[in-house]
C-alpha cells in the first residue's frame, strides 16, 4: 500500500468514518436509527465499499498471495472488532449477524475490485 496514493487515503478516511459512526451512541443516531429494517443491507454495503477501497488501495499491478492473506485477515477481523467496540458504546447492540453481513460485504467488495 502506497501511503502517498490518494487511493490509500480514501481507504483510510473511509475506515475512520466507520469507526466514528460506530462510536456514536444509539440515542444520537437520529434518522439513521429509522433505517433499522435495512440493517443487514446497510452493513453489507458499508463493508462492500470498504473491501473494494482496500483492494483498490493495494492493487498496483497484481496482488501477491501475502497481500491477499493480510487483506482477507483484516476483512475478517475488523468487523468483529467493530462489533465488540459497539458493545462498549452506549445504546448500541453488537450482533454476530451484523458481523457476518460485514464480513460478507467486505469479501464481496474485495473480490469485485480484484476482478475489475
Amino acid at each position: 500500500m502506497n501511503i502517498n496514493s490518494y487511493k490509500t487515503w480514501i481507504f483510510f478516511l473511509y475506515l475512520v468514518l466507520i469507526i466514528v459512526v460506530s462510536s456514536i451512541p444509539g440515542s444520537r443516531l437520529g434518522f439513521i436509527s429509522s433505517l433499522w429494517k435495512y440493517d443487514k443491507i446497510i452493513h453489507f454495503s458499508e463493508y462492500l465499499l470498504l473491501g473494494f477501497l482496500m483492494i483498490n488501495a493495494i492493487k498496483i499491478d497484481t496482488i501477491s498471495k501475502r497481500e491477499w492473506m493480510y487483506s482477507l485477515l483484516f476483512l475478517l477481523l475488523f468487523p468483529i472488532v467493530d462489533e465488540i467496540f459497539q458493545h462498549f458504546t452506549p445504546q448500541r447492540i453488537p450482533s454476530i449477524y451484523d458481523a457476518i453481513a460485514d464480513i460478507s460485504g467486505g469479501l464481496c467488495g474485495a473480490f469485485l475490485r480484484s476482478k475489475f
